[in-house]
């Protein structure tokens, strides 16, 4: 393409690409229709519902969808059809694709206190979708991309982007400052609309402070990357002028009697909503981890330290930094266990044992950020198609040790009976009436593996250092009855 041509197109697309914005009222430099963003939407969601899961309560989602379905119709584009739905995950996350579609997950709701908190996350993601953050952001990203093949037919270098990702980071975490603070603005509008008042946001936005807080204490305790919610504020909500400007300015839309917040209501809601991961990624108490749909279960150490991914579960010697890795591996067409340890491994000449339960064998790995170091892999048969892999490493000075510990990880392998399955107790967060003096009796008493003293504090809105007499109605986590 010629550079007179390809100026043409961009110049062409630049003038054409204007839409009225249904907040402001001005005109936006778009590239996206409203019909193409009801479509990628509706695409979208499926995908969505692929990697999350949606979790298995008529009633909660009855319940998220009416509050949702009140504040979209007094939205600024209340003639899009809105979507809402109960995400099956741990994670403290809610996010909206374009077109309408807004997603809350039950890890997010344990930790709101009032059916007018629930009301504020809603109304903010459906900020999101009336202000078409994403669809914006796209256009920008689509424009950049249009200048790069400007830049390539003038230079030769190539300067085409990757547009794969466009819905990714900025829908699921977030779009910086300036958005997120309209959101918020849009998301009071909509409370104060629907009844509830709008300072509720910045008691919601709080919360989310403190854990966000808490989780990023936690991350580099755990030397990884923190897993935060919208985590654009700086400062605490009671300390941003600008935040509370903007959320405050809806009462100034006109005279309103709110509503009463409904905790109570909202309590009965979530008491027994299930906590942790999904049972999809298998069950962890006392650290031993059963998977009711795999029907197997796995004996970690009990002084070890374990998380349960999506994609694997990673337990870890806080003692001594060993980790183990335990996840799922397909098997090729005709692949044996041991032909699946050298594929793994990229060695065909990997020396490997048998054992009672699968295969095993010693080789070198490489941790993050860390030296090459002696490492163990194995593999368990689940079917003909599936098994369960293993790879525990440690320093070498601490391998012995640690190989001790792995083996007898491999050892603990169990298959379970439908029975066995059936009487997988899985944890539930629980409202309680207050019968005990610290945060710390609680924790003793809880399901909660790890941090429980924090994490508690945190669902109950006395964090870091909170008085427990204060509170009428404990929430807490208990395996079933």
């Amino acid at each position: 393409m010629k550079f007179a041509n390809c100026l043409f197109l961009i110049l062409s697309l630049t003038l054409s690409a204007c839409a009225t914005n249904p907040v402001t009222g001005k005109s936006d430099f778009t590239l996206v229709s409203e019909n193409d963003e009801v479509e990628q939407g509706r695409n979208f969601h499926q995908q969505v519902i692929a990697e999350y899961g949606v979790y298995d309560d008529p009633e909660l989602q009855k319940y998220v969808n009416a509050i949702g379905q009140d504040l979209a119709a007094r939205s600024h584009r209340a003639n899009l059809e809105f979507t809402f739905t109960v995400l099956d995950s741990p994670e403290i996350n809610a996010f909206a694709l374009p077109g309408g579609y807004v997603y809350i997950t039950r890890g997010i709701m344990a930790y709101l206190d009032s059916k007018a908190e629930l009301a504020g996350v809603l109304g903010h993601e459906i900020g999101h979708v009336t202000a078409r953050h994403s669809v914006r952001q796209q256009s920008g990203q689509m424009a950049s991309t249009l200048l790069g093949v400007l830049i390539s037919a003038t230079t030769g270098q190539s300067g085409l982007g990757d547009l794969s990702n466009q819905l990714g980071t900025g829908i699921v975490r977030g779009y910086g400052r300036e958005h997120e603070l309209e959101a918020d603005r849009l998301g009071a509008e909509y409370l104060h609309l629907s009844g509830y008042d709008p300072e509720i946001m910045l008691e919601v936005i709080g919360v989310l402070k403190d854990q966000e807080v808490y989780e990023q204490a936690l991350a580099k305790k755990e030397d990884r990357d923190p897993n935060i919610y919208h985590g654009v504020y700086s400062t605490h909500p009671r300390n941003d002028d600008r935040l509370q400007t903007v959320v405050r300015a809806a009462k100034n839309l006109s005279v309103q009697t709110y509503r009463d917040s409904d905790r109570s209501g909202y309590y009965d809601k979530i008491d027994g909503m299930m906590w942790g991961p999904s049972i999809k990624q298998g069950i962890l108490a006392n650290n031993l981890f059963s998977h009711p749909e795999l029907a197997f279960s796995l004996q970690l150490p009990e002084t070890w330290e374990v998380n349960n991914y999506p994609e694997f579960l990673q337990a870890r010697n806080p003692q001594n930094a060993a980790i183990v890795q335990v996840g799922v591996s397909g098997l090729k067409k005709d692949e044996s266990l041991d032909g699946l340890l050298k594929r793994m491994s990229n060695d065909e000449k990997l020396e490997v044992s048998r054992n009672e339960n699968g295969v095993t064998a010693r080789i070198m790995a490489k941790p993050h950020n860390g030296d090459e170091q002696p490492a163990r892999i194995s593999a368990i048969a689940l079917d003909n198609s599936l098994a369960l892999t293993l790879l525990g490493t440690s320093t070498e000075d601490q391998f012995a040790g640690t190989e001790k510990a792995l083996l007898g990880i491999i050892q603990s392998f169990r298959r379970l009976s439908p029975a066995q399955v059936d009487a997988i107790e899985v944890p539930r967060l629980r409202i309680v009436s207050r019968n005990i003096d610290s945060f710390e009796t609680l924790a003793e008493q809880s399901a909660i593996e790890y941090e429980a003293v924090d994490i508690l504090r945190l669902l109950n809105r006395a964090y870091p250092d909170g008085n427990i007499d204060e509170i009428k109605n404990l929430k807490t986590v208990t395996f079933d009855d």
